[in-house]
Parts: structure tokens; sequence; C-alpha cells
């Protein structure tokens, strides 16, 4: 009777801890990034009362008799299944979708977490709201270039990176077509908005003279200028299949002195017409493109499904700014939580293994989106009815040994 008695003691004590597990995942039921836990249970020791004996004599075996010693906490695990996404207004909300946690770190170790709700903080670092630290990732050079082959760092907006240096203009591409059917002496304007060293802009007027066959004259001069002056010229040559056999002079260099608004600096670039073509069709020919640009400030950061942090300039440039990081574990169930949805790694989980989203088994990053819990309702409310009729049973093997124990003693009477 002692033993059944200690046996609904430990049944009692397991179903308890049972209970308050499926508390936990209740109470976390709306619990960004939370993944909730299961209980199980198992046998305790025997007691053998009898060993099992061979078939011997013409007498078949006997079976040993043993009596159990109630049950035993067999596990809790933490299942990381992919819970469900909600949709947020702030870009720096982020859910991932697959395998992988975010990166965070205090500076001495590192946590990881699925709840994504992040923010820029004072410092321009991106953060987690729930307890400010740091998320780690890649930062990107000053030409926006990103390397995952480097140490992780904090995922900041950097000073440098904050607002952009203005650059003078090297280069302006045409493309198109300019008419066969042009007479000799002909023209075409096409303008080039270019920028001098200061980010000022300068509207550059670029004439196509027809002289006789297949030969033009260009030169190039300031809106502004005299129409006397060139501060560039030269001649394209075309092949009688309208492609440019031969180009002269394509540079253009405007002295300082020209310029309204800069000092000491001349504007040079270099003209482009490897995409011109001489066709009978109407003239098409435009400025395709150039580059330098105006000083531009950050306006706006948005992230993309790889973790890339993007940046977009008042100067219309969009530029990488740095790369959020995942780790990933060959056991997650392993890693032990630590609070504020975070995990550590354990020897049961393995050494993260850390890597870009969106590539070699990671998951990707969904921005505007934050994980909620996995925990389903209607299974924890079926396993505490269980849990609960559990208990119960279990307090009436005691009360039930307690009786048989008074009978006992009622004997003496």
């Amino acid at each position: 009777m002692m033993r059944s008695l200690f046996a609904g003691v430990s049944g009692l004590q397991n179903h308890q801890v049972r209970m308050d597990v499926i508390g936990n995942n209740i109470a976390n039921v709306n619990t960004v990034g939370f993944k909730y836990s299961r209980a199980t249970f198992k046998e305790a020791l025997y007691q053998t009362l009898a060993a099992a004996t061979a078939a011997q004599g013409g007498r078949g075996s006997v079976n040993a008799q043993q009596v159990g010693l109630g049950s035993r906490l067999g596990s809790i695990d933490v299942i990381h299944t992919q819970g469900g996404t909600q949709s947020s207004s702030s870009d720096t909300d982020l859910a991932i979708e697959g395998n992988g946690f975010f990166i965070l770190s205090d500076g001495t170790k590192q946590y990881y977490t699925r709840a994504g709700m992040f923010g820029f903080d004072e410092n321009n670092a991106l953060v987690s709201r729930l307890n400010g630290l740091p998320v780690m990732g890649y930062l990107a050079d000053v030409n926006g270039n990103i390397s995952t082959d480097v140490e992780l760092k904090a995922i900041e907006i950097t000073e440098s990176v904050s607002s952009i240096n203005a650059t003078a203009t090297s280069e302006v591409v045409l493309s198109g077509n300019i008419s066969s059917a042009t007479e000799e002496g002909g023209q075409v304007v096409r303008i080039a908005t270019v920028y001098d060293a200061n980010g000022d802009t300068h509207r550059v007027l670029i004439t196509f003279t027809k002289n006789d066959g297949n030969e033009w004259q260009w030169t190039a001069r300031l809106e502004e200028d005299d129409p006397s002056t060139e501060w560039g010229s030269g001649t394209i040559t075309f092949n009688d299949d309208g492609t440019v056999q031969s180009v002269t002079d394509v540079e253009v260099e405007i002295p300082a002195a020209a310029l309204p608004l800069v000092e000491n600096t001349n504007l040079e670039f270099t003209l482009d017409f490897s995409g011109v073509r001489q066709y009978a069709d109407e003239t098409s020919v435009v400025v395709l493109r150039q580059n330098g640009l105006p000083p531009g400030e950050l306006d706006g950061v948005s992230i993309d499904r790889s973790g890339i942090l993007i940046g977009s300039y008042s100067n219309g440039l969009i530029r990488q700014l740095g790369q959020i990081a995942l780790a990933q574990f060959k056991n997650p169930p392993g890693l032990l939580k630590v609070g504020d949805t975070m995990f550590e790694a354990t020897v049961a989980s393995g050494d993260a293994v850390r890597g870009p989203a969106n590539s070699k088994g990671f998951g990707a990053i969904m921005s505007n989106s934050l994980e909620m819990s996995n925990v389903d309702l209607s299974n924890e409310f079926t396993e505490m009815i269980i849990t609960q009729r559990g208990f119960q049973a279990n307090s009436r093997i005691i009360t039930s040994a307690d009786e048989m124990l008074q009978e006992l003693v009622n004997l003496k009477r």
C-alpha cells in the first residue's frame, strides 16, 4: 500500500508539472515568436517480487512478477514549428519564413530569437524592441558591397552612409537613331544634365550637325553659353548599314571659370556614342544616362527577403547598407530558453551555423510581418482536460490507499 501511495504522489507531481507547462503555453498564446513546450512522462523503477524462471521438468516458464513505483517526468520539449504571420505597419518588424533565428548580442554572448520586433535606436543601431539588444549581421562598405565572410557586427546606420557626397559626372551615354534623311547642314540638339564636384547641375547642349554622306559633327556647350562656344567637338562617321564606324574627340572639358558655382575645378566628361545609329527612320536619339550625383541624405530604409537593408537617398540613389545574419542548429529543441523570447546554444543544440537569409537552407525574411506563437489553443485545452483527469485519478489512488491503511489500523480494535 505504501508503494501505491508513492506512485500516486509521483503522478500528482508530474501532472502538476505538465499543467505548469500547459499554463505557460496558454499564457504566451499571443507572444511574438514564442514556441510551445510539451511535457511527457516515463515509468519509474520497478520492484521485482519474483524473477522469471525457465521451462524445466515438464513445466513451462514463469514470468517475472514486478510492481511499478510510479511515474517520472520524461521530457519537456520545445516544439519549433513555424508560427503564423501577422502583418505590421513597421518596416523593421521582421518574420522568418523557414529555418533560422535572428542573432542578438550583448557584447559578450549571443542569443537567438524568432521575435523580430526590431527598430532603430538613438544611435541608429537596429535593436530588439523587447530588450534593446543589437541585431547582428554584415555591414556594407562605402560602395554598398556586402561580404558575408567576415565577423558579425551590430547592424547600424553609420555616419559614412547616412549621407552621400556629390559625385561629378564623368560619362554621358547617348543612344538612338539620327535620321539619314537629314539634309546637309541640318541639326539635332539634345540636352544632358550633368553634375560638377559640388553636386550642382548644369545643362549641356549636345548638337549634331550633318556634314555630307555618313558624317556628322558634334559640339557641346553649356545652355547659357554663346552659341559659338564649344567645350568639346568631334565627328561621327557611320557605316552604310547605319552602325558607328568611327568617333573622334569624345572628351568635353568645361573650365571652372565657365561654371557659375564652381571654383578651381573643371568639369570633364566623355561622350559615349556607341549606341547611336543612322537609319532612314525618324530621329530618336536621346541621352540614355549619365553618372554623377548631387549630395543626398538618407530618406528611408527597407529590408528585402535576403535581409539586406536598402537605403533610399534624397538624390535618388539606392544603396545596400548591410545584411541581417541568421543562425540555425542541428537540434533546435536543444536550445535553452532564457526569457525575452530568446534562446542560448547548449551542448545539446550544437554550435550555431551562421549565414545570410534566403540562402544555404536559411529561411527568407519578410518585412512588415511578425511571427506569432505556434500555440494551438484547442490542443492545449484538450491537454488541460487530460492532465486534470490524470491529476484527479492519482489523487484517488492516495485517498483509496489511505482508506485501506485505515482499515488495517482498525484491525487492532
